[in-house]
């Protein structure tokens, strides 16, 4: 039986009164690598959208509008502000709640992760938390922005990242926030990172190029004057200063800097629920400096020097990490109080990839999971395809909420592999053999696509679009198709094995054993060579703005014959006319 409508939205209206409107989504982890810091000198930002629940997620290509003035997008939850657009958008790629996601009536659906024709990423956001004393002085704004809306406010008007900071930062001027958050925002040449700490207070900062970022739910930059550059609101000194509960640096050189991280977050915000994802992000990017164990007091930078380099494969194993091969594990020990990166409760989890040499138009690559990751996959949605394939871009109604749908709709089949897969009793069984598969199938996309963006980028425009949409198109149908058999396997196999009675028999006598009976893994017969095939590109059009090579030869011969000919006639009729005198 369907819950009631109006249970749902009672039961939301109550957890944002008790939690704040940023509990909805208040468990997210994002990773940055920097160009000089990446195994092939791509930008990387990337983010799992985590929230409890069945909440079904989609990709989406949003137009270019041109010259239409007078349009309006929603600002708050609800709708009821709105923020004028310039005349002209831009167009961009997003992967927004489906209309079947329950939310309050009129409410957004979330872009979760953008990436514009003119090569600018953005995810937003990861939800942090200010301190009381902070929250007190400068509180949430109940109209302002939210991650909800952020995205495509500031993506379908921005071309270049820094320009998308400030379209950011003025919407928190002019409206105020009603969340606590963090942004990531970049293109081909930079990238930055905003903390959103008060209904007006912010700072970003500019990332170093030769540096890396893991972060959960919590605040981390510490002083400015580490950055390159900065923006920051008006009153972030000040502020704190006249509520009195500014902080400064305790390191000699520091002493007259304000302390970000101290003034409006501090230690007392510091939760393991949060804290130990960005300690297993810097140990699994850089052992040598953080190989330890758990520390609750160690503040974990927010930037820092990764021991190797690292590419998308590392970035996509480190998004499905559950503690892997340490004492927190839940999957081996059974433990229930652990928060890892690799959530079953991910919507979405997606990276973002910035090419430095390409085209902008073609530069930039979502790898998107809808549904979690752990037990999901990653395909490609590269910034210059026309459309997204049907099956991934399919939007379930908002009249079948609660009709869970794994045979049209991607999502589904990521939900219910990643049900049937998680937890001690099946992570080993079901689960590895089918996060094997997918990180093989995955590694075929990662080595494929920029050789499809090299191709494309040596031909006409219009040629090269068709052919990454085709390319993408093509890796987004293979893997649902693959999920589908995948989910198959597994509910096979359980139903196979199922067996109240665990313990292990003799096979020769049937005397039951006390020792429980351990399954082997699941064997999975798909072949992930599908994922390497890179399909040839259409041959280099003539430009049509010049005359071909080919055609000014054979003009030229033409004009050879011509001439030839006119010569001819002239030696032939000069006697003729002599021989009539």
């Amino acid at each position: 039986m369907r819950t009631p409508r109006i249970f749902i939205l009672t039961f939301l209206i109550l957890c944002m009164v008790l939690f704040g409107t940023a509990a909805v989504s208040s468990a997210c982890t994002a990773v940055y690598v920097g160009p000089d810091a990446s195994s092939d000198g791509t930008t990387i930002l990337a983010r799992c959208n985590d929230i409890q629940g069945t909440n079904p997620s989609c990709v989406h290509v949003v137009p270019r509008v041109e010259n239409k003035p007078g349009r309006t997008m929603p600002v708050d939850m609800d709708g009821t502000v709105q923020a004028e657009l310039p005349k002209t958008t831009y167009r961009y790629t997003e992967t927004p709640f489906m209309d079947s996601f329950y939310i309050p009536e009129d409410g957004q659906r979330d872009a979760a992760a953008c990436i514009n024709e003119y090569g600018v990423m953005m995810t937003m956001s990861v939800t942090a938390f200010a301190n009381d004393a902070a929250m007190k002085a400068d509180p949430w704004v109940e109209k302002g922005l939210i991650e909800d809306t952020s995205d495509d406010l500031v993506i379908c008007q921005s071309k270049t990242a820094r320009e998308a900071v400030e379209v950011l930062l003025s919407l928190i001027d002019t409206y105020g926030s009603a969340e606590t958050n963090i942004a990531m925002i970049a293109d081909q040449k930079e990238a930055w990172y905003v903390e959103m700490y008060t209904g007006h207070q912010y700072a970003a900062v500019k990332l170093p190029a030769d540096k890396v970022a893991v972060f959960g739910n919590e605040f981390t930059l510490e002083y400015l004057s580490d950055y390159e550059d900065c923006i920051v609101s008006k009153d972030l000194q000040s502020l704190a200063e006249e509520n009195g509960f500014a902080v400064y640096g305790s390191e000699s050189e520091k002493a007259d800097e304000l302390n970000l991280f101290d003034t409006y977050s501090g230690d007392e915000m510091t939760k393991a629920y949060s804290h130990m994802r960005t300690w297993i992000g810097h140990q699994i990017l850089a052992p040598s400096l953080y190989g330890g164990d758990y520390d609750a007091k160690e503040r974990y930078p927010l930037c820092f020097t990764a021991d190797k380099k690292v590419g998308m494969e590392d970035v996509a194993a480190l998004m499905r990490n559950r503690f892997d091969g340490t004492k927190y594990d839940p999957d081996t020990t059974g433990r229930i109080d652990m928060r890892v990166i690799g959530t079953e409760t991910s919507s979405s989890t997606h990276a973002l990839q910035a090419y430095p040499d390409l085209p902008a138009s073609m530069a930039c690559v979502t790898w998107v999971s809808v549904g979690p990751l752990i037990y999901g996959a990653f395909v490609p949605v590269s910034n210059a395809v026309e459309s997204i394939s049907q099956e991934y871009s399919l939007n379930q109604p908002e009249a079948d909420h609660g009709v869970f749908d794994s045979e049209r709709y991607p999502y589904y089949a990521f939900k219910a592999l990643t049900t049937l897969c998680a937890g001690p009793d099946n992570a080993a069984t079901y689960g590895q053999p089918v996060r094997d598969y997918w990180s093989k199938a995955e590694k075929g996309m990662f080595d494929g696509m920029p050789q499809v963006l090299e191709r494309a980028a040596g031909i006409d425009s219009k040629d090269a679009a068709d052919y990454i949409t085709k390319y993408c198109s093509i890796m987004q149908k293979q893997a649902f198709s693959d999920a589908k058999a995948l989910l198959n396997d597994v509910m096979w196999n359980q139903s196979n094995n199922s067996n109240s009675m665990q313990l292990g028999r003799n096979p020769e006598t049937h005397e039951v054993l006390d020792t429980k009976r351990v399954l082997e893994p699941m064997e999975v017969d798909l072949d992930p060579a599908a994922y390497s095939e890179v399909p040839n590109a259409p041959e280099k059009a003539a430009d049509s703005g010049k005359t071909s090579r080919t055609f000014k030869d054979g003009m030229m011969v033409l004009i050879g014959i011509a001439i030839l000919d006119a010569i001819l006639a002239v030696v032939i009729l000069i006697p003729n006319r002599r021989r009539k005198d």
